[in-house]
């Protein structure tokens, strides 16, 4: 279980990025966090993650506080950050140093044929095509197991047919151990596709404005009824969050995926 209890952040120059946000996410669970540019999104992955100590309130896992970086939780970023001098492989396995020689390369070998890239062990880096180096970064974050990953804006540089295949490929990395899984995106139908719940955010100061179930049966129908149903909920939701005056839904607010529409 992880738990954001009461987080709040201030920079040095008195920006408030976030304040009060409180929320917990069960084992196994995938959460997406969409919001406006500037709302806090990737303070708050920083804050999860231990490299950003929050000014105030607390990262729980499993009823431990994180104030560091933990080998229990991984994080992908935006770029894959791949390590240059190392091979395909050299990368996928590079949290795996401490493990026996064998179950390092059964889990590198086993993780590179779930993202499709079986045959590039050899590879260096350069050679690889933008969509197959974030699957790379995908694999190595995933493969010492960690409890929970953090992915900030991990496609957002792709075209739209890399995305949806890295979707897929993250959705089997994920279903093998189950890990909890924090996204933060700016593409709503990604959102949809991967999450159990939809956590919008309001901007100045980054607060939870509402959440929203995003519970569909897996592999998620783009066309269904009920995907557009959610999607038109999430754009109401974030449209809403950019009002200035405050109003009766400037709060944490939980709804299911049946519930009417806001219009």
């Amino acid at each position: 279980m992880l738990e954001l209890q009461n987080l709040s952040k201030t920079y040095p120059n008195g920006v408030r990025a976030l304040d009060g946000i409180s929320l917990s996410v069960g084992a196994g669970e995938i959460v997406a966090i969409v919001g406006s540019s500037g709302c806090g999104k990737s303070t708050l992955l920083r804050a999860i993650s231990g490299l950003d100590r929050p000014s105030r309130g607390r990262v729980l896992l499993d009823g431990e506080s994180v104030t560091s970086p933990h080998e229990k939780i991984g994080i992908v970023f935006q770029e894959p950050r791949l390590l240059p001098w190392l091979s395909v492989a050299g990368n996928v396995g590079f949290g795996l140093e401490d493990r026996p020689r064998v179950e390092r390369n059964e889990r590198v070998v086993k993780a590179m044929m779930r993202v499709g890239l079986a045959d590039k062990a050899a590879v260096w880096p350069r050679e690889l095509s933008g969509g197959q180096a974030q699957r790379v970064a995908i694999a190595r974050a995933l493969v010492p197991r960690p409890e929970v990953l953090l992915l900030d804006e991990p496609f957002s540089a792709l075209d739209a047919f890399t995305r949806i295949d890295l979707q897929d490929h993250l959705l089997d990395l994920w279903a093998d151990l189950l890990p909890t899984l924090i996204l933060v995106t700016h593409d709503v139908d990604e959102a949809i596709v991967l999450a159990d719940r939809i956590f919008v955010m309001r901007p100045r100061p980054g607060r939870m404005f509402e959440e929203i179930d995003a519970r569909l049966e897996r592999p998620r129908d783009r066309q269904s009824a009920a995907f557009d149903h959610i999607k038109r909920r999430v754009l109401t939701s974030l449209d809403r969050s950019l009002d200035r005056e405050p109003t009766i839904n400037d709060r944490e607010t939980k709804v299911s995926t049946g519930a009417a529409l806001w219009w």
